[in-house]
């Protein structure tokens, strides 16, 4: 189903700034700055809003990956997110995320280069990453 998708209004609501892909340059990213418009359209459509701005949120609101708005980081986190098992830790979603670097999942799914699409491996390193959060916590408990 095709849901009706306003990624200006979602974008600003969730403070990230709409650059067009032709004015990128070869610089440093700004913090909240994304030129992956079609990237967010297309899982507006495919999720809806909520799930757009949850998963803006998640990047964005969380410790150090504010940069991270690239458009295979965005499709790793929009998949996560799609899984009704991980979307519902809520708000331990957003803790989970603050002990995960972006930017280093970006760089060992570059290093692996297995063949398949960056957004992929990138999905696998982050359920791996928020696996071994889980199993953490869970030992902590016991």
């Amino acid at each position: 189903m095709k849901h009706r998708c306003d990624i200006w209004r979602i974008s600003e609501q969730c403070g990230v700034r709409l650059v067009d892909p032709d004015a990128h340059a070869w610089r440093q990213r700004r913090p909240r700055e994304c030129f992956a418009k079609k990237t967010l359209k297309k899982i507006g459509q495919r999720h809806g809003e909520a799930h757009l701005a949850l998963t803006l949120r998640l990047i964005v609101e969380t410790y150090g990956n504010a940069t991270e708005l690239y458009s295979e980081t965005i499709q790793a986190v929009s998949a996560l997110v799609a899984n009704p098992a991980i979307e519902a830790r809520g708000g331990k979603l957003f803790d989970e995320f603050d002990r995960i670097s972006l930017a280093e999942i970006r760089h060992q799914a570059k290093v692996l280069a297995v063949g398949l699409p960056l957004a992929h491996v990138m999905r696998v390193l982050l359920a791996v990453r928020l696996a071994d959060s889980i199993f953490i916590q869970t030992k902590a408990v016991a």
